[in-house]
């Protein structure tokens, strides 16, 4: 009985060294719930120590008392503890089970305490001698069995929830787990040892927590339990959507989280030759990612593991579940495939119908044209110029509603290169004059004489935003006058910002509405403008062509009293010429060229095909004056068989026609050997309009295109362009 004794005061010197050691390990929750264990531990040696030296029942019961404070929470922290490692710790029957216990122990602590006044825990308590030495019999009362019950259930859960953990690790080094396991059995067994009578009045109990505590503080220092970077690690590397596997330099698998083990399930990781045909082989076999099962889309990537020393230690293998993004990527192609087929389908769309309304406008133009030539009728004359006005404002709004769907689509292209100024604005001038005269406004263009003559720039897009600019401000102006300035600033030695400004004394913007003014098919006023002919296209338009030529626009306006626009365009300087009196310059060069500009070509063959008789008329009628030998055809085939029989200098040809467009009779003709020994210019002659139509003609093999409605002095342009010298007689 002495020895007993002394080796149990030693056990309570062990668990106040056991307290400082835990008490100084680095803080976590682990830390601190360990702290209370070893706390109890300490608790239940130190009563159960005084009870075995107890003289008297009172002194028993007390030492009893304060055992049972060590035993019911020393208990308790051991099962939080414990849970703590459980992979299930945030599940229902888990925290089921802590707050069950949690309730239960305070019961059994409310029922020790009170055992000098009930006999439900300790029916009777006697001291006895056994072998000369005094030991306490206790005779047990029915909750003292429930107590035995329920201490026995928990030790198996938490031998349980240790084990279920340990194994679900299996293929990770972990012995701390295992440990965990072994520490808790102990108790478990020297209950069952003392149920059996093998320690007869002796309470192995305490003993078997102090050496469970004694584990716990090795394992604790041993493992780095209490160290939050590595359990953090741990739980990160656990818990990671990602599959994380671990060889050594023998190809020997040492480490698995538990994402790998759900990727392949069917895999035992302790037989190497199944993970090298599962696993290893499986992956090289599928390097761009595979798919399992259940529909889950994984991606996978390796790299190698090197020693402090810079040697190969092993492969890491990561295997991503890439099911949102690689879904997410389908989607976004599958919207994209539909958005281009939307587009495309737009893009035919516009296409037919730019064909469909310029054939007949092209008509309504040409035969006009030909009554402003022909007719001598001055009243007839006054109607055809209206029908002429009329026709060239529905020819601007398609053309509008053209340009808005090659700039929305990013395929309008901004196409550089030398241009002279004073041209550009003595076309500008032709272009508004009358406009402004018929409204009775008057028109103003101021130009810096020090600008370069020569600039290098998109000519079309410039003299585009101008003329919109200035059609816009005679719209809205009833009275007074529209002036365009022209500007610049240096920028460089080969660069200007060329300032356009576009002054009226119209009608004026409210200020609230400037922020909308840009926007598509937007009018300002509609009640108060309805006369006003326009789409809402044009300013819209304008705005757009300006940032794609990474311009500048500024807009300022008082309503009632008019509005400035201006924008500024970076251009290079194509020559060292000044523009100085431009229209001075102008005039004496048109009166040099002016008789150049008519001009006849009676040796000349042209061939116009277009399955539109109305189209072909048209054609006839505005090539009379200049006396070539016209002929059609009104179908691909015809146009075959007209050129095996005869040479042509220029065929004008039309694109949409029934059996064989103008694209595959192009084709069929070049196939040819008299096309390929004399080649005609072969000028595409179409009312397709749309998107990149002239590219797309030339990449087909004809020599040039012209659109639909034809422009007569357009056409007799790309006529003498084409015809050989000798053939063009100008008029004296």
């Amino acid at each position: 009985m002495g020895a007993i004794i002394t080796v149990h005061g030693m056990g309570v010197l062990v668990c106040f060294v056991m307290i400082l050691l835990v008490w100084m390990a680095r803080p976590s929750v682990q830390q601190k719930i360990l702290l209370v264990g070893t706390i109890c531990t300490f608790l239940d040696m130190t009563g159960y120590f005084l009870e075995l030296q107890s003289v008297s029942e009172e002194a028993a019961r007390l030492s009893i008392k304060v055992e049972y404070i060590g035993t019911t929470m020393g208990l308790l922290s051991f099962l939080y503890f414990s849970c703590l490692y459980s992979t299930h710790l945030g599940d229902w029957h888990v925290r089921l089970i802590k707050r069950f216990y949690a309730v239960n122990h305070l019961f059994i602590l409310v029922v020790v305490f009170t055992i000098d006044s009930n006999t439900i825990f300790y029916r009777k308590v006697e001291r006895v001698v056994r072998n000369g030495y005094y030991l306490w019999s206790i005779d047990p009362g029915p909750v003292y069995y429930w107590w035995f019950i329920t201490t026995m259930v928990l030790g198996f859960l938490i031998t349980f929830i240790v084990l279920q953990s340990a194994l679900e690790h299996r293929g990770e080094k972990r012995p701390e787990l295992f440990l965990l396991c072994l520490a808790s059995l102990l108790p478990i067994c020297l209950w069952f040892l003392r149920m059996a009578g093998v320690f007869g009045y002796y309470d192995p109990y305490p003993m078997s927590m102090m050496i469970t505590e004694c584990f716990l503080v090795f394992i604790m220092y041993k493992y780095r339990l209490f160290d939050t970077v590595k359990t953090a690690k741990d739980r990160v590397i656990d818990n990671i959507r990602e599959g994380i596997l671990v060889t050594d330099h023998n190809g020997e698998v040492i480490y698995l989280n538990r994402e790998i083990s759900r990727i392949f399930p069917e895999v035992d990781w302790k037989n190497r030759r199944m993970v090298e045909e599962r696993v290893f082989r499986f992956l090289e076999d599928h390097r761009d990612g595979f798919v399992t099962l259940k529909n889950q889309y994984y991606q996978w990537k390796s790299g190698e593991i090197l020693d402090d020393n810079r040697r190969r230690a092993g492969v890491l293998y990561r295997i991503s579940d890439i099911t949102e993004g690689h879904l997410y990527t389908r989607q976004l192609i599958s919207l994209k495939e539909e958005a281009e087929r939307a587009n495309a389908a737009k893009s035919i769309f516009l296409a037919h119908m730019s064909h469909e309304i310029r054939t007949p406008i092209n008509a309504v133009l040409g035969m006009n044209e030909m009554i402003l030539r022909e007719s001598c009728s001055d009243t007839i004359k006054d109607y055809a110029r209206n029908i002429q006005n009329a026709g060239k404002i529905l020819l601007s709004i398609i053309n509008d509603i053209l340009d808005l769907s090659k700039i929305e689509s990013g395929q309008m292209e901004i196409v550089e290169k030398d241009y002279h100024l004073g041209k550009m604005l003595i076309d500008i001038e032709n272009m508004v004059t009358m406009r402004a005269e018929e409204n009775s406004l008057a028109l103003h263009i101021q130009a810096n004489p020090m600008l370069p003559e020569a600039l290098h720039g998109d000519e079309q897009r410039i003299k585009q935003c101008i003329i919109n600019f200035l059609t816009n401000s005679l719209k809205y102006t009833r009275e007074g006058q529209v002036t365009l300035q022209v500007d610049f600033t240096d920028k460089d030695k080969d660069t200007i910002d060329l300032r356009i400004t576009v002054t009226d004394t119209g009608i004026g913007i409210e200020e609230d509405k400037l922020a909308i003014l840009f926007e598509p098919f937007v009018r300002l006023d509609r009640s108060k403008n309805e006369h006003i002919e326009g789409t809402g296209l044009g300013l819209s338009i304008t705005k757009k062509l300006i940032d794609r030529m990474e311009g500048r626009l500024s807009v300022e306006s008082v309503y009632g009293r008019g509005s400035v626009f201006s924008f500024t365009l970076p251009q290079k300087v194509a020559g060292p010429d000044l523009l100085g009196d431009y229209k001075e310059k102008l005039r004496r060069v048109a009166e040099r060229e002016s008789a150049r500009e008519e001009f006849t070509a009676p040796g000349a063959r042209i061939l116009a095909v277009d399955d539109n008789r109305v189209n072909i008329t048209v054609a006839r009628g505005l090539l009379r004056r200049l006396k070539v030998q016209f002929d059609s055809a009104t179908s691909g085939q015809e146009c075959l068989d007209k050129f095996a029989k005869n040479d042509y200098d220029i065929i004008l040809l039309d694109h949409m026609m029934p059996v064989m467009d103008g694209v595959q009779t192009l084709h069929r003709m070049q196939e040819t050997e008299r096309f390929r020994q004399n080649a005609p210019a072969v000028i595409a002659m179409t009312a397709n309009a749309v998107i990149g139509a002239r590219e797309k003609y030339l990449e087909e093999g004809f020599t040039d295109y012209l659109s639909k409605p034809i422009d007569h002095k357009s056409l007799e342009e790309m006529i003498r362009a084409y015809l050989p010298e000798e053939m063009i007689r100008y008029n004296e």
